[in-house]
């Protein structure tokens, strides 16, 4: 299965500029829609660049995140959470248990209850804008406001007492660091499991409280909380992202200003170009496969970068361009099929009323240093920016 280093790219090497282009990555989707490359964990996978193959993985249930061998699986990167997931899924149930959970998931993400959960979300939001003004600039956007924000929002939808949420946050960073010392998630799950416990005997509205009510058992619930609390650190990503992209764009910015209208669809462009390559899903085949004229064999590491897949050239005209008015926007952010991720109408309504607040706080919020001086930390899991210093 292995080839010799010096033959495929290494996505370590390649580089991914912050909120610009990334010419390496976009090589590769040049080149065709299916590239053998080294991973980050060293292993040999199949990177899949282009919108069309990518969305058609999406589809059905050809790839999905356990192995028929996870001891012999190829891994993406050195990652606790991305191992737990490949080693503890049962392989021949995977579908049918994906298709249960998001059974039980689904109902606290629908529109009604999106709608009755606005207010309480548009509340949580004015109070992270209230500590940032209270805090004074320069301030970290991702220590002040975004990360404290995205954690209020889900305990509040997950059914998290308020007391609890800065139990909750050191756990989270530390289940997001790579290397063979992290934890992964065992350390949040032990928490929320006595949280699980508690809602037991004093059911209340809310996703533990619907767990419970359909019946999974408390290290299950555990798992799939602390799993939607992990997947929050993509709305934090987005939140940075967003707001330097809305302080170093002039004209979105005046768009969005002038017509508050716009930022539905603002929120889409910006979550559609966070990142221009190197958002990967990892997957494994789940039978033998042919894209492009590529043969997977069941077993191999997939990698469906959604990044690339959403500033492909064949699937959005000028791929790179902010455009509020596009009609048709079927972006991959938030992945596709049975893989959807089912917290986006909230990582939307979040990022509606978070990025509006903040503009209408601080008409002159901008960034302390340029977008070229950013940077992802290359020590966590979900990514993002290390830091994003504003001021006002």
């Amino acid at each position: 299965m292995s080839s010799p280093p010096e033959h495929l790219p290494s996505l370590a090497a390649l580089s991914s500029p912050v909120l610009q282009p990334a010419p390496d990555w976009r090589s590769l989707q040049e080149s065709r829609a299916v590239v053998r490359v080294r991973t980050y964990a060293g292993d040999d996978a199949w990177l899949v660049t282009r919108y069309a193959e990518v969305k058609d993985l999406l589809m059905g249930s050809r790839v999905g995140r356990a192995h028929p061998d996870p001891a012999n699986a190829a891994r993406f990167i050195n990652s606790a959470i991305l191992d737990e997931a490949t080693d503890q899924t049962d392989y021949a149930n995977e579908i049918a248990d994906h298709h249960q959970l998001r059974a039980v998931l689904t109902p606290y993400f629908s529109r009604k209850r999106m709608a009755a959960l606005e207010p309480a979300v548009a509340a949580l939001v004015d109070e992270a804008v209230d500590t940032l003004e209270s805090h004074g600039p320069p301030a970290d956007l991702m220590t002040v406001f975004a990360n404290p924000l995205s954690m209020a929002v889900l305990c509040e939808l997950i059914g998290i007492p308020a007391e609890d949420r800065d139990e909750l946050g050191p756990l989270l960073a530390a289940a997001s660091m790579l290397g063979g010392d992290a934890e992964g998630l065992a350390p949040l799950e032990a928490v929320i499991e006595r949280l699980v416990t508690l809602r037991r005997q004093d059911p209340r509205d809310d996703m533990i409280s619907g767990a419970c009510a359909a019946g999974l058992p408390d290290a299950e619930i555990a798992n799939v909380i602390a799993g939607v609390i992990f997947g929050g650190r993509g709305v934090v990503n987005h939140l940075a992202f967003g707001v330097a992209r809305l302080c170093s764009d002039d004209g979105l910015r005046a768009a969005v200003t002038a017509d508050p209208g716009l930022m539905p669809a603002a929120v889409e462009e910006m979550v559609r170009t966070a990142s221009a390559g190197g958002v990967i899903m990892p997957h494994y085949a789940r039978e033998d496969l042919d894209v492009d004229g590529v043969r997977i064999e069941t077993g191999d590491l997939v990698l469906l970068d959604l990044a690339l897949a959403n500033t492909d050239r064949r699937a959005f005209e000028e791929p790179d361009r902010i455009d509020l008015t596009r009609t048709s926007n079927p972006h991959l952010t938030f992945s596709f099929g049975i893989w959807h991720c089912v917290g986006a109408p909230l990582a939307r309504m979040e990022l509606r009323l978070a990025f509006s607040a903040l503009l209408g706080r601080f008409p002159d919020l901008h960034l302390v240093r340029p977008v070229s001086e950013l940077s992802t930390p290359d020590d966590q899991l979900a990514g993002g920016l290390s830091t994003l210093p504003v001021a006002w």
